[in-house]
């Protein structure tokens, strides 16, 4: 066997095939949903309010569950002008398949926004995608205690989509 010369011509480490990200596990989903509850619930405490942010997070491609970063990423970088467009879930999609048809390291991309108010119990919406699928987490608001003007309850995720469709 000639090890200089192997008889196949993709690097012994290309496991992907043709796909651009690795396939996301449930670590991966399970920490990227604790990564942006964390930040989100103190932000919440102090009384701030979210009208639509989306970040990009970069996982580790070897060990799932760790994250390596994150980064914001204005909407009206990418052609969307007004951030409550977002709140469309066809245009939400769009985007979402825009990101993952680009060539970056981050592999999944949040969406975040506040709903709610008034009569309707305020909820914090959360949407992780992926190019695996969509899963998604509503967070109830409630009235804080001590120096927490608001409060915001832990919740199970739940998956919208096989794939970002429109």
């Amino acid at each position: 066997m000639n090890t200089r010369n192997p008889a196949f011509s993709l690097p012994m480490d290309d496991h992907r095939g043709s796909r651009q990200h690795r396939f996301m596990e449930s670590a991966d989903l399970n920490s990227a949903f604790r990564e942006v509850f964390t930040p989100l619930r103190t932000n919440i405490r102090r009384g701030m309010t979210l009208d639509g942010q989306l970040y990009a997070i970069e996982m580790d491609g070897c060990i799932p569950g760790q994250m390596l970063g994150t980064e914001w990423i204005p909407p009206a970088t990418r052609g969307v002008d007004d951030a409550a467009m977002l709140a469309d879930a066809p245009v939400r999609r769009a985007l979402f398949r825009k990101l993952l048809a680009e060539q970056r390291p981050e592999s999944l991309f949040v969406y975040v926004c506040e709903h709610g108010g008034g009569k309707a119990k305020p909820t914090l919406y959360v949407e992780i995608a992926s190019e695996d699928g969509c899963y998604a987490a509503e967070y109830a608001i409630i009235d804080g205690t001590g120096w927490h003007r608001r409060e915001l309850l832990h919740a199970p995720f739940r998956r919208l989509c096989a794939v970002p469709q429109s």
